[in-house]
């Protein structure tokens, strides 16, 4: 697991108040019942303010999956390989 994954680990786990083993690319809202869309605003603030990276409005609804996130911050270059 790089760094920045493990930050955006440990950011999910604190917000959307899930085990370690819940941290899985394929997992989203109909998984984790603490994402909803009041979680998905704080998702991309902590991103902003973790990474420095804001996020657009299409960005924040395009999160459908923790995977879909790491796509996004791969985009901008925070490495997850």
């Amino acid at each position: 697991m790089t760094r920045d994954e493990i930050r955006l680990k440990a950011l999910l786990v604190e917000i959307l108040l899930i085990d370690d083993d819940q941290f899985l690319d394929e997992y989203g809202p109909d998984e984790i019942e603490t994402w909803d869309s009041l979680a998905a605003i704080h998702i991309a603030l902590a991103i902003e303010q973790e990474f420095g990276y804001s996020m657009s409005p299409e960005e924040m609804v395009s999160m459908n999956s923790i995977g879909d996130i790491k796509l996004i911050l791969r985009q901008r270059q925070i490495a997850f390989y």
